[in-house]
């Protein structure tokens, strides 16, 4: 089966545009995805520190009003180890997403390159046997050096992953510690 030169090229715009496509889209749902947490950690950090605020004013003791400022403290603490973990998590799936996509459009140039190549071998000139022997060669070692690089980035973001847990469990049997070191003792 020969394609002619025309519909190869409009195939592959289209597929060219089909992948761009493919891997925007998860990049931008990441982004609305932090503006979304952004704009309600700003809505939330406003009320609270109004409740804040009034808290400290109606406190006539200042012992009451430095234990406020302490909790407040601790549930600001509390509420960027949060805020960090929505952000690993749509980090994760932003990127769980562009490898999918990345795979998807990998599998799909792979074979429109092995038809290519098919094809060049079918129609190859005498002679041409070593160049698509090497044209063939460098393909497998690309792919080869692909997967490679996805299984390092799994890796690197799996280990950054588990760093941000481990240091949000220390944060957060810290938390206590100090909450009961800094708390003012009762008379």
């Amino acid at each position: 089966m020969s394609v002619s030169a025309p519909e190869q090229f409009r195939a592959n715009y289209q597929a060219g545009v089909a992948a761009f496509f493919a891997l925007t889209k998860p990049v931008f749902q990441g982004v609305q995805a932090v503006i979304d947490l952004n704009v309600q950690a700003s809505k939330a950090a406003i009320a609270e520190s109004e409740a804040t605020l009034k808290g400290a004013l109606q406190s006539g003791n200042p012992t009451e009003f430095l234990t406020q400022q302490i909790g407040a403290s601790q549930q600001a603490a509390a509420k960027a180890m949060s805020y960090g973990r929505h952000l690993v998590d749509i980090a994760t799936t932003t990127q769980n997403e562009l490898i999918q996509a990345a795979q998807a459009q990998s599998g799909e140039q792979e074979q429109r390159f092995k038809a290519f190549s098919e094809g060049l071998t079918q129609n190859a000139p005498v002679g041409a046997e070593s160049f698509v022997a090497a044209m063939n060669s460098t393909f497998a070692a690309v792919n080869n050096a692909a997967e490679t690089l996805r299984g390092v980035t799994r890796q690197a973001i799996e280990t950054a992953q588990s760093n941000f847990q481990n240091v949000a469990a220390s944060v957060q049997e810290a938390t206590p510690a100090t909450a009961k070191a800094t708390s003012p003792a009762k008379a």
